[in-house]
């Protein structure tokens, strides 16, 4: 069972699973760690096939923000994340238990950069896929991004709408 002060994020909000139920303890423990409103967001998911249900994906950025807003556009396209991470250490980690499909990483983080990162993974996972992801435009970076095993790169802020179209061409080409 999920408690209120297990779910409270670094953020000060708390994140749920989609399918969960909130019961009236539930309620006043969330209360207790601070929380005085709980909106509920539902957004009506087509029934349509989705080519993409199924794949697996983690996500490795030092922005709590990223990560959240790249797990739920992932959620939306029927990818499963099965882990995010804020260090390429951690995300080094979760790609070896769960061995994902997709793998987006964030370039510059806090000890082993994306780079790096990208490269041992590979070495180890040669089938996953990496969309690079940085707010360093230098042609450089780009390049040694693709050299080390990602797909393609995108330069933050991210065009959220252009996001699923890549993930596509990554996922299923």
């Amino acid at each position: 069972m999920l408690l209120a002060e297990d779910a409270k994020t670094d953020a000060g909000g708390i994140v749920l699973k989609a399918d969960c139920i909130l019961l009236r303890d539930n309620i006043e423990k969330i209360k207790e760690q601070g929380i005085s409103g709980l909106y509920i967001i539902h957004k009506e998911v087509r029934k349509e096939y989705k080519p993409l249900r199924g794949k697996t994906a983690v996500v490795v950025d030092d922005s709590l923000y990223i990560r959240h807003m790249l797990a739920k556009v992932l959620y939306y396209m029927g990818v499963f994340v099965c882990g995010d991470a804020e260090t390429g250490e951690l995300g080094l980690g979760l790609a070896n238990k769960f061995k994902p499909d997709l793998l987006i990483m964030d370039i510059h983080l806090p000890g082993m950069n994306g780079i790096e990162t990208i490269k041992k993974i590979k070495a180890k996972l040669p089938g996953t896929k990496f969309l690079a992801i940085s707010s360093d435009k230098n042609k450089q970076t780009i390049v040694d991004s693709i050299r080390a095993g990602a797909g393609d790169f995108m330069v933050k802020p991210l065009k959220w709408d252009q996001l699923e179209s890549r993930i596509a061409n990554l996922l299923l080409n």
